[in-house]
């Protein structure tokens, strides 16, 4: 059951109670009373509705925002799915190798698996994509993935 299910939930009893709590409130206004004096809610009831109150509100607020939340990442990760789709094979089996490794290799890595010649070129590709970005790292260079994907891709 997904925590956003369980605030769904809590949120429900608490209106239940809450609803129960406000009829025995009104059933008494509707007494008869002989002396005519009025009835003094205590204090205790007050606290007790706003905080029952506050619990339905509260849940409702994380249960609507937690759906839009999962939407949002549902529709980032099909966005994701999208572009790599557009990649070809080497440079998705490239990027498969960054995100292996926590999003940054060094490019003789890649040379080892792939040949000089091949991993320069998807190289360059994947950096003038902007999916990438490299840095001079001694006599060899250091690959990372760019931070916007690197949030979606390395988990």
């Amino acid at each position: 059951m997904k925590t956003r299910d369980i605030c769904l939930i809590i949120g429900a009893i608490s209106f239940i109670i809450f609803v129960v709590l406000l009829s025995l409130l009104l059933g008494d206004k509707f007494n008869s009373q002989t002396c005519g004096c009025p009835h003094v809610i205590e204090n205790n009831f007050v606290y007790l509705f706003i905080i029952l109150s506050a619990i339905f509100i509260g849940s409702l607020v994380y249960y609507l925002s937690s759906i839009k939340i999962e939407t949002q990442r549902e529709m980032i990760s099909k966005n994701i799915n999208l572009v790599l789709s557009f990649l070809d094979t080497n440079e998705r089996q490239i990027l498969n190798e960054i995100i292996k490794n926590n999003g940054e290799i060094l490019q003789s890595d890649l040379t080892g698996k792939f040949g000089k010649l091949k991993s320069h070129r998807m190289i360059k590709k994947l950096q003038k994509q902007g999916v990438i970005e490299v840095k001079n790292n001694g006599k060899t260079n250091k690959i990372f993935l760019k931070d916007e994907l690197k949030k979606e891709l390395v988990k």
